[in-house]
């Protein structure tokens, strides 16, 4: 019997590794940049919390089940529950305003697709407790930040912005206050007819939503406002957000969105906390890994080691590993073979590990409180002190 991974979920390889973190190290850089402290949930949440953020609906799309305590329970599909939960139990204490972010990996029971799996690292970043435009701009700005670390510009990525909140008044004015949530995951979906479209899209008028300006000000004040495009189809599938919205897609638009945010004002409150305005936004590592690839922005994999300390004969295993520790203690990243090997293999196998040197501990050097040293870039060699290295 031979076993492989779940369909929708991944491996992990050294080279796959590599790339997530890659991603994950522009994440991190981008959101510390900016002041936003890390955190994290379990990922296993109630299933009474996400129905209360996203309706009943949402459980379609869960690895949802009753644990051994009788409970209903679920994989956490998105932290924003999680992270509304802790910042609810902890309102009057936080300072505000509250800037947090994560890596989870999430979990969806979905269809797979290009760029869409069942498991996948997501960023999230959120602001809790501003309601000024300013902040909506720098969590725009954070998320530019980190794609513009993994190499990719203007000429590769843009940003669509709406406002939901408008959008929704504009279909109860048309449709009825029942049909808001139905009309706009339509939207969201591409799923409106030619004249649904036309009648709710075509008079949009940009120019009389105050906050759209204000944000392309702040954002051409942080030097992001030429990724900025007004979509009044980007209205966020998810019924907890309240005003501006918005997703990056790259500028061909072959792929799903890279990323996704906006503002969710009322939810702390749902999640049984205070009245306190939120707003954040969740990139993937899928799609963006997608992208990467396409424009040739991957980088190679990152070396194994710095130095391979090979012992001449059985009698210097001991002394080499002596020297990967000497070497490791000074903060290089060192290893040695398990038993001796023949010098050639020696130096095809620190090539083969990204090496930058390579140390031979033979008999007459070690005697001596010496050992040979070979520079693989210039392939200079000599003798150096083992207190020097």
């Amino acid at each position: 019997m031979s076993f492989q991974a779940l369909p929708g979920f991944r491996d992990f390889y050294p080279e796959e590794m590599a790339i997530r973190r890659h991603i994950e190290g522009a994440w991190h850089a981008a959101a510390k940049a900016a002041g936003f402290e890390e955190v994290d949930g379990p990922p296993l949440e109630s299933l009474d919390l996400l129905r209360a953020k996203s309706g009943d609906a949402i459980v379609e799309e869960l690895y949802a089940f009753t644990d051994k305590g009788d409970r209903e329970v679920a994989l956490r599909a998105e932290l924003t529950p999680t992270v509304g939960r802790m910042i609810a139990a902890r309102a009057q204490a936080l300072r505000k305003p509250v800037k947090w972010y994560a890596t989870p990996q999430l979990f969806r029971y979905q269809r797979q697709q290009r760029g869409r799996l069942r498991e996948h690292i997501q960023w999230n970043v959120d602001i809790f407790g501003a309601t000024e435009v300013g902040a909506d701009a720098e969590v725009l700005s954070v998320a530019l930040d980190a794609l513009r670390r993994l190499g990719l510009t203007e000429n590769d990525v843009k940003v669509r912005v709406s406002h939901r909140g408008v959008m929704a008044e504009r279909v109860r004015t048309r449709l009825g206050e029942d049909a808001i949530e139905s009309t706009l995951r339509a939207i969201d979906k591409g799923e409106l007819s030619p004249a649904q479209a036309a009648e709710l899209l075509v008079a949009f008028d940009v120019d009389a939503i105050p906050e759209l300006d204000a944000l392309h000000a702040a954002c051409e004040d942080l030097g992001i406002d030429k990724y900025l495009e007004f979509d009044p189809r980007i209205v966020r599938g998810l019924a907890y957000y309240t005003g501006l919205v918005w997703e990056i897609f790259d500028r061909k638009e072959k792929l799903r969105a890279v990323a996704g945010g906006g503002r969710y004002d009322t939810l702390i409150e749902r999640l049984s906390g205070p009245s306190m305005p939120a707003l954040g936004f969740g990139m993937g590592d899928v799609v963006l890994g997608e992208l990467l690839k396409a424009l040739g922005k991957l980088p190679p994999g990152p070396p194994r080691i710095d130095v391979l300390v090979v012992p001449i004969g059985d009698e210097m295993l001991a002394p080499a590993r002596q020297v990967v520790r000497r070497l490791r203690l000074a903060g290089e990243r060192a290893e040695a073979p398990y038993a001796p090997m023949k010098v050639g293999k020696a130096f095809q196998a620190a090539e083969s590990f990204g090496a930058r040197r390579v140390v031979l501990v033979g008999p007459d050097e070690w005697r001596e409180g010496k050992v040979k040293v070979k520079d693989l870039a210039s392939r200079e060699e000599s003798v150096r002190e083992v207190e020097k290295l």
